[in-house]
């Protein structure tokens, strides 16, 4: 195996990635150590040590790679990563710690293949459950129109596959009759809420109208005591001054007769 570039020495990376292919941790730890950057180092198929330790199935040796800066989301020819290659030779120890550490159930490559893709084809039902659990989609499809299920490598694993999808193709009609039951019943509250303020607003203008209405009551018969009193006053200055004597001297009969 040739020795790839982007990690020191030639002789270096070509050791550590048979290392990481045979699964010799002790030799990958002493590479490592004497030379990090060669743990992203490329062969002549632009695989990396991630690549080839996950293809073989060394969990130890990839968790080792992982925690020394291995690119998790490095991608080979045709864009394959280290969980497509792993996912095609059914490692899921392998997959569940690249999953840990960053890597993606969606990942495709560039014929549109996903890690489900590569479980379902090579019939590993039990990391086919695994990545389904995970979020991996059973109806994304490849660039030939292929969703796991059509790759399947066995009946049993197209079966299960089949129905994961039956199901979600079921929740998702479902979410969205739920969705159309919840509008009109929001629109109807938001409806109720709306007539309650009205009538609310009305109770309070009837009951503002009803107040002003018995304090203008209250005070009509204020207003009117109040005019008849001052035209009472009135009257009896009048009276007054018409009783009042105008430049007449006092006499008596006596006085008038003479």
């Amino acid at each position: 195996m040739a020795g790839g570039s982007g990690g020191g020495r030639g002789g270096a990376s070509a050791d550590l990635h048979s290392a990481a292919r045979s699964g010799d941790l002790a030799a990958v730890q002493s590479i490592i150590s004497s030379n990090p950057l060669a743990v992203n180092s490329r062969d002549k198929h632009s695989r990396t040590p991630l690549h080839l330790a996950a293809w073989a199935g060394h969990n130890e040796v990839v968790s080792y790679l992982c925690k020394n800066k291995a690119d998790v989301g490095a991608a080979a020819v045709d864009d394959m990563g280290a969980i497509h290659f792993a996912s095609q030779k059914g490692h899921l120890e392998v997959v569940r710690t690249l999953l840990s550490v960053g890597g993606s159930v969606k990942s495709i490559t560039r014929k549109g293949l996903t890690p489900l893709h590569y479980a379902a084809q090579g019939s590993h039902l039990d990391l086919v459950k695994y990545l389904v659990k995970k979020g991996a989609s059973v109806r994304a499809t490849t660039k030939a129109g292929k969703n796991p299920a059509d790759v399947a490598g066995n009946a049993e694993t197209q079966n299960y596959l089949e129905e994961c999808e039956e199901q979600a193709r079921k929740d998702k009609a479902s979410n969205k009759k739920k969705a159309e039951e919840v509008k009109p019943e929001s629109s109807n509250v938001e409806g109720d809420n709306k007539d309650l303020k009205r009538k609310e607003s009305e109770d309070v203008n009837e009951e503002e109208e009803e107040k002003q209405e018995g304090y203008s009551k209250a005070k009509k018969p204020k207003v009117a005591l109040h005019h008849l009193q001052d035209a009472d006053d009135t009257e009896v200055d009048q009276d007054e001054e018409i009783e009042e004597p105008n430049n007449v001297t006092s006499t008596n009969p006596s006085e008038v007769s003479t």
